[in-house]
């Protein structure tokens, strides 16, 4: 696990290191602990929009004592319903885990609103990071299958006044980009409402329901 002040430190190492600027997003469990909302995590979430920036920074990570994982772990294990060439790279420390992505998280694709979102950036030398949105953070975690990612969203919910009209436009969003998103993102609202309890408007719940079965039935028609 690393808690805020530890993700700090890697990150001014990580600048120091860098020969040229990079820039990231960071995610999950790591843009929760910039927003207060959680006190440590178990991985650093980080996605690229450049495969060069990726490459940099898994270099970096090689030299601070990282090794690179080659299995998929479960948690990733919807990559295998998309372009498995995508798939995240794994930096394992002794304490801690470095997840890399590049412009995609599972079924999610970083669109020119997430970026436009990310409103709080913070440098470190050479190493530039952007905070994704509260908003995004709860669609980033419906990609995932993990309980704790209900939690996380359910704390990100409870703490900050969500705008719904952002997750309903991004979901219509990545439905363009023709990716399985709004079926997860619709599951995964749903058991937060019901099983969790968790305020989430229910005309919310039954537009995302709509998006999902209409981009579900253009994908039959297309068959």
């Amino acid at each position: 696990m690393i808690n805020y002040e530890e993700q700090l430190e890697f990150f001014k190492l990580i600048g120091m290191e860098l020969k040229t600027r990079v820039t990231c997003f960071v995610i999950g469990g790591s843009a929760m602990m910039f927003y207060g909302a959680k006190a440590e995590t178990k991985d650093v979430d980080l996605v690229f929009l450049d495969t060069k920036d990726l490459e940099k920074l898994k270099e970096v990570l090689f030299k601070l004592g990282f090794e690179s994982r080659k299995k998929l772990i479960k948690i990733f294990k919807r990559y295998e319903l998309i372009n498995k060439k995508n798939e995240p790279v794994v930096m394992e420390g002794r304490n801690t885990r470095f997840d890399l992505f590049l412009k995609q998280i599972i079924t999610f694709q970083i669109s020119d609103g997430v970026v436009e979102r990310a409103k709080e950036e913070h440098e470190f030398d050479n190493f530039v990071v952007r905070v994704v949105s509260p908003e995004d953070i709860i669609l980033l975690k419906s990609a995932t299958e993990r309980e704790k990612d209900r939690y996380d969203a359910l704390n990100i919910i409870s703490k900050y006044k969500i705008d719904w009209d952002v997750i309903i436009k991004e979901s219509v969003n990545q439905t363009k980009k023709g990716s399985l998103f709004p079926v997860f993102l619709f599951d995964f609202l749903y058991e937060l409402k019901e099983d969790f309890k968790t305020d989430i408007p229910r005309e919310v719940i039954i537009k995302i329901r709509n998006i999902s079965e209409e981009m579900m039935l253009k994908r039959y028609k297309n068959k």
